[in-house]
């Protein structure tokens, strides 16, 4: 039998010493991993939401006072970004207060999209111990029913159910440690897109209500309406 061989049938005795709480551990396993892969490939990036050449042009309209053009940018533009900077010119006609308010509104609906799927691995991360732990109940269950018909003569049985035990439990923290990493990471990534989503947009807001008051340019607000 070759290494690899032998690994793998290492591991099937692993899985099958384990009992029936492998099953779901296993699927736990598999899904936060396909999660992972998929946030890692196709999840939420600064180039994706807060794209370089959306942001360099939306400066640039905003220095020349361009502002029909700022909402036709917007309009045009699928990035998060530029749906809440198009938010801001609806209705920077109203109080700052208010424009602000919208803009966290807007910003709480867009990291709702950008944390899709980040659910699944924080309900695994928190019940993949707790399925280990009832591996753990079930293998002390039955060592200490072998305890009782047999004593504690029959070693072998009694080290069969504490390696059920021990199994689960190293099972469901190896699956919940690093899922409950990419979790954290994957929330703090879009926390931290989200606040400077909001930053840029508290920036055009407040060059569009300097630009009203100074009477620079002839912006009529609400804008986009």
């Amino acid at each position: 039998m070759n290494e690899g061989a032998a690994t793998q049938y290492f591991l099937f005795q692993l899985f099958e010493k384990g009992g029936w709480v492998m099953l779901p551990l296993l699927l736990c396993s598999l899904i936060a991993l396909a999660v992972v892969v998929e946030r890692l490939l196709w999840g939420p990036s600064r180039k994706r939401v807060i794209p370089k050449a959306l942001e360099d042009e939306m400066r640039r309209l905003m220095a020349a006072g361009k502002y029909d053009e700022l909402i036709g940018l917007c309009r045009g533009d699928k990035s998060p970004l530029a749906r809440i900077i198009l938010a801001v010119c609806r209705n920077a006609g109203r109080p700052r207060s208010e424009v602000l308010d919208i803009v966290q509104v807007t910003g709480k609906r867009e990291a709702l999209e950008l944390q899709r799927y980040l659910s699944i691995l924080g309900t695994i991360a928190a019940i993949s111990p707790l399925l280990g732990l009832l591996g753990t109940v079930f293998g002390m269950i039955e060592t200490f029913t072998v305890i009782e018909s047999a004593g504690v003569g029959n070693a072998g049985a009694l080290a069969g159910g504490i390696s059920e035990a021990l199994l689960t439990t190293a099972a469901g923290l190896t699956i919940a440690i690093p899922t409950l990493v990419f979790y954290r990471y994957f929330l703090q990534k879009t926390r931290k897109l989200v606040v400077e989503m909001e930053t840029l947009a508290a920036e055009v807001l407040d060059t569009l209500v300097l630009a009203e008051r100074s009477q620079v340019t002839g912006v009529v607000a609400p804008l986009g309406r």
